[in-house]
């Protein structure tokens, strides 16, 4: 069929129309912020597997990491990821605003030639350190210890001991991994140190503790409820010496 000039008319300001939508609608998207960007269809399901699941922030940084232990990452900084030297087992990772781990939950169990081992935990961590607060418990085959642990860290970045976790995980022999940990180790001692335990407030065994200890780690004071009942008040040397007890009677 012959197009009369209306007819070109109209089909050439159909196509300049439509590219013109496309265009606009395309320059919608590619220059929206952020916070506005696109996001996934959302939706319900009655149930949901996965191996690992991120909760991310719009600039891609983590929030929050779920994942099983073939699946669960490594240490970061700055939403940069290193591998842990020795850390095992699943859990979950928290993440703060600069993308560094800022804490995670964590348990496992283990069972061998009839004994067990299990263990749980929930950390917070000091920023731009280790854990600074924690609840924790341990069971070696019915050896339990679990309570709240308070540590005191240096002020420090652990970023540059990352980096050497990182080696170390990729360490061709166990000779060269234990120089790594040994570099760790000078490195953090260094600077201060690691760290101390301040406080313990739980259950040791068959005894009911509120153990406070001075900068060094080492214990000073500690309240007690024993096996059988009894409460006792002892003071601490620096050696570990008992200075003094009280007791009820």
């Amino acid at each position: 069929m012959t197009m009369t000039p209306r007819d070109r008319l109209l089909t050439a300001w159909l196509v300049a129309v439509t590219a013109l939508s496309g265009w606009t609608a395309w320059d919608r998207i590619t220059t929206r912020p952020a916070d506005q960007a696109e996001t996934a269809a959302t939706g319900e399901f009655e149930e949901l597997t996965v191996q690992r699941l991120n909760v991310v922030e719009p600039n891609g940084l983590n929030r929050l990491v779920i994942a099983n232990s073939a699946r669960f990452p490594g240490l970061f900084m700055e939403g940069t990821e290193y591998r842990h030297h020795s850390r095992k087992g699943g859990g979950m990772l928290f993440f703060n605003d600069e993308g560094d781990e800022s804490g995670g939950m964590t348990f496992a169990s283990a069972k061998q030639d009839g004994a067990h081992a299990a263990s749980a935990g929930l950390f917070f961590d000091q920023y731009k350190q280790d854990q600074t607060v924690g609840m924790v418990y341990n069971d070696q085959d019915g050896r339990r210890v679990a309570g709240l642990r308070v540590w005191d860290r240096p002020d420090y970045s652990i970023g540059p001991l990352m980096e050497m976790s990182d080696r170390a995980a990729g360490a061709e022999s166990d000779a060269e991994r234990e120089a790594i940990r040994k570099e760790m180790m000078d490195y953090a001692m260094a600077r201060g140190g690691a760290g101390a335990e301040r406080l313990f407030a739980g259950k040791a065994l068959e005894d009911a503790v509120v153990r406070l200890a001075d900068p060094e780690g080492r214990p000073r004071l500690q309240l007690t409820v024993d096996a059988e009942g009894e409460p006792r008040l002892d003071f601490l040397a620096a050696d570990g010496t008992v200075l003094r007890s009280i007791t009820a009677q």
